[in-house]
């Protein structure tokens, strides 16, 4: 072991000074030099995510009176001799101790590992950590649901409203909680109306227990008026929004409605995809080759809905397609912006042609020429299909939708897509297509 002499009279200085006078024969050059050593426990200062970490350090050093510790994260150095220390972020960290003895220092360098909230699966989900990832509404007609205490009935079942669907909500890994209404926010408490954008929490934490659903809490508003909120303003018991699932690009949040004896509201979020739109042509058309999509027949898919751009299933909220002659209905996307509709042999009438909502004549087309642009205008909508001549002569999904025959992308993936009808000043019909 080697001895460092350079250091002793250094601390020599500091020993005499605490003891107003040095004596010989109390500090010599007797025994063996120090040996350096610790061991360290790691666990979680708190209960909730993001975690700050804190390492409990146990000095077991031989034949040293005097220590410094560096951390190993450009953190103030320590001379405690078993000091704690809390590390903000996780990952390897080089700890060094250096001890000094009456007879010599030494040190010794451990390398540690601390384990931080994005070790855990639903935290590194919902904030990507360094991915930053954003959520907004699904476009699914059930995306807000009001349940009874036991979540066994249904009060209220509902899309997310026209003002309502474009809202962001990004979950930081350090902490930090941001809402961008993107201009207005859906206010309850405003008669159920939008509203100039609300203000909302500046922060969050997670709780995630084994054995438990993960839970979102937001802190209160840094100023002003008004309470946190997830998707709804709704007021819910201590801000608090329990995960009843999540998958990759998905979740769905439950909370109880503060005053309401037990009712809980339930939201459906997603995770945001920068798609170019090129990327939502890829996606509509499948390629060269084109693609094919149908109305979803699954049961209670609701693949119909009509209403307003703030509601789109004010006026119906969605059932059954028609088995015989609207579950077969096909329309064909290509790249070079051409449609056809193939009926199969009957196309379901709407209220616009007789006899009303039953099967009539197969009103199928081919190779309509359409007009493929970004959505504008502040509606709803990642792009916007334009098919040229009137209904019924030319249609997608149902044969009474509005005169301008204008369709906007609001969620599209390769397998399913959400399209709305109407340009949003009027009634709009919304629809579930499944691709085949």
């Amino acid at each position: 072991m080697k001895k460092n002499i350079k250091l002793l009279p250094l601390f020599l200085i500091a020993y005499c000074f605490t003891l107003v006078q040095c004596k010989k024969d109390t500090l010599g050059l007797t025994g063996s030099a120090s040996k350096a050593d610790f061991t360290f426990v790691i666990k979680p200062l708190q209960d909730s995510l993001p975690f700050i970490y804190t390492v409990k350090f146990a000095n077991v050093s031989e034949e040293a009176f005097q220590y410094q510790w560096d951390f190993g994260d450009n953190t103030p150095l320590s001379s405690e001799k078993s000091p704690s220390h809390n590390y903000k972020v996780g990952g390897n960290y080089n700890v060094n101790l250096l001890s000094v003895g009456t007879n010599g220092s030494n040190s010794i360098t451990k390398r540690i590992f601390v384990i931080d909230a994005c070790q855990n699966n639903f935290f590194n989900n919902l904030t990507g950590c360094s991915n930053n990832y954003v959520w907004t509404w699904v476009s699914d007609a059930d995306a807000i649901r009001v349940l009874s205490p036991d979540a066994t009935q249904v009060f209220f079942s509902g899309p997310a409203a026209g003002c309502q669907v474009d809202d962001l909500y990004k979950f930081s890994a350090d902490g930090k909680f941001d809402y961008n209404a993107q201009g207005q926010t859906f206010d309850v408490q405003s008669g159920y109306s939008c509203q100039p954008q609300k203000p909302n929490a500046p922060d969050f934490k997670i709780v995630a227990k084994p054995g438990q659903l993960p839970q979102i809490i937001l802190n209160p508003l840094a100023s002003g008026t008004g309470k946190p909120f997830i998707g709804t303003t709704d007021i819910v018991d201590n801000n608090r929004y329990t995960v009843q699932s999540y998958t990759s690009n998905r979740m769905t949040l439950r909370a109880t409605l503060t005053g309401s004896g037990g009712q809980l509201i339930e939201i459906k979020l997603k995770k945001v995809e920068v798609l170019t739109l090129a990327d939502i042509k890829d996606l509509l058309t499948g390629g060269t080759l084109g693609r094919t999509w149908k109305l979803d027949p699954s049961p209670g898919a609701n693949a119909i809905i009509v209403g307003t751009e703030a509601n789109p299933s004010a006026y119906f909220g969605g059932g059954a397609l028609e088995p015989t002659c609207q579950t077969d209905d096909a329309y064909t996307f290509t790249t070079a912006n051409k449609i056809t509709y193939n009926a199969n042999g009957a196309t379901f009438n709407g209220g616009n042609v007789a006899p009303n909502y039953n099967c009539g004549s197969d009103r199928s087309y081919s190779n309509i020429s359409y007009t493929f642009t970004a959505t504008t205008g502040g509606v709803a909508g990642l792009a916007t299909i334009q098919i040229p001549g009137l209904p019924p002569t030319i249609f997608i999904g149902t044969t009474d939708v509005p005169n301008e025959n204008l369709y906007r992308i609001i969620d599209i993936t390769s397998t399913k897509m959400t399209l709305r009808a109407g340009n949003g000043t009027n009634t709009v019909f919304q629809f579930k297509f499944i691709a085949q």
